[in-house]
């Protein structure tokens, strides 16, 4: 019975996945949009046509010294090829130091098409950086391919935790980058991957931004998820670094039904985590878009990420949206201030 039970669970756990990404929108060409209406896709694109920069592929193992803007491939972390998208703004070979974004698709999406969210921002004229969207290297639970290693989280041999030391690293020995400027975005899975960095690699993070994301280590989120939460194991969170975040989610209708078992809710998990986050000490920005499971959102897309990353280096305790949130932001968001 016990097997059974455990077997029934990790089924769960890729009903989970496909909560965070399966039939979502993804963004796409988010900079070509302005916020009079979605700046989102119906589907996630698997069709997103080569870019013009990217690299041939290539059969040997990728050294740092080769990493190059576009499409790095069999990047090797930890005997594991991987992939990633690189994309650098003018001058980055001469100046600096640059701050440097990692940006995490969803279940089912591609860093292809994630990539669009902000690689229109690079060469932002008040905050030029380092662009870097991964591909998911694919991990299996019972048969279910989750795409990133976020649910049994092991802070030393985590899949995702050491290609983002390991493209970081690289990153240093080829450019000026700014280590009080290292953020993450996500959106879904992607974010959830985001939470986990906060986790188990916050004390290098500058600031972080998720759209429908979820820490798991949050026990009020866990135990929404029935025997699939069971199953979850992140380690608690130790980082003595009290980044700023904001928390995007999509209202009421940003929610996945788990074959009649249990309904994720994406809003319930903004709200825990709000109060998770203000309790551990850090501020937070909660913006409830009301648009469901997407991203980016209408009144917050790349230009209202960016700013907000600016306004948030390594370091940041209180933030300087403590008194009043930027004009831009939308009225659906909100400042709350860590304890």
């Amino acid at each position: 019975m016990r097997q059974r039970l455990t077997s029934l669970a990790l089924a769960l756990l890729g009903l989970l996945a496909a909560a965070c990404g399966g039939s979502e929108s993804t963004p796409a060409d988010a900079a070509a949009h302005d916020d009079a209406a979605p700046q989102v896709d119906t589907a996630p694109q698997e069709d997103v046509a080569p870019q013009s920069d990217a690299p041939p592929q290539q059969d040997a193992a990728l050294a740092c010294a080769d990493v190059q803007a576009g499409h790095n491939v069999n990047f090797t972390v930890d005997g594991l090829a991987r992939s990633f998208y690189l994309d650098l703004p003018t001058g980055v070979g001469s100046g600096g130091p640059y701050p440097v974004v990692f940006n995490w698709h969803g279940l089912g999406d591609t860093a292809a098409n994630m990539r669009q969210l902000l690689s229109g921002q690079v060469n932002s004229a008040s905050y030029k950086f380092i662009l870097v969207t991964p591909d998911d290297s694919g991990v299996m639970v019972y048969g279910n391919n989750i795409n990133w290693d976020v649910f049994q989280v092991n802070a030393s041999t985590n899949r995702e935790a050491r290609l983002f030391d390991e493209i970081l690293a690289c990153l240093k020995t080829r450019y000026s980058v700014d280590d009080n400027r290292i953020h993450s975005v996500g959106f879904s899975l992607g974010s959830i991957l985001t939470d986990m960095l906060g986790v188990i690699r916050g004390d290098q993070l500058a600031s972080t931004l998720t759209f429908s994301g979820a820490y798991l280590s949050n026990s009020a989120n866990t135990a929404t998820l029935g025997m699939a939460g069971a199953l979850v194991s992140w380690p608690a969170p130790t980082t003595t670094n009290k980044y700023a975040q904001v928390l995007l989610h999509g209202g009421t209708t940003d929610q996945y039904n788990l074959g009649g078992i249990v309904t994720v809710h994406f809003d319930t998990f903004a709200a825990n985590d709000q109060t998770y986050l203000t309790g551990l000490g850090h501020d937070v920005i909660l913006c409830g878009h009301g648009g469901g499971h997407t991203a980016p959102a209408t009144g917050f897309g790349p230009a209202q990420v960016v700013e907000f990353l600016k306004d948030h280096p390594k370091g940041t305790v209180t933030s300087p949206y403590a008194s009043a949130l930027p004009g831009d932001f939308p009225n659906y968001c909100t400042y709350h201030a860590h304890q």
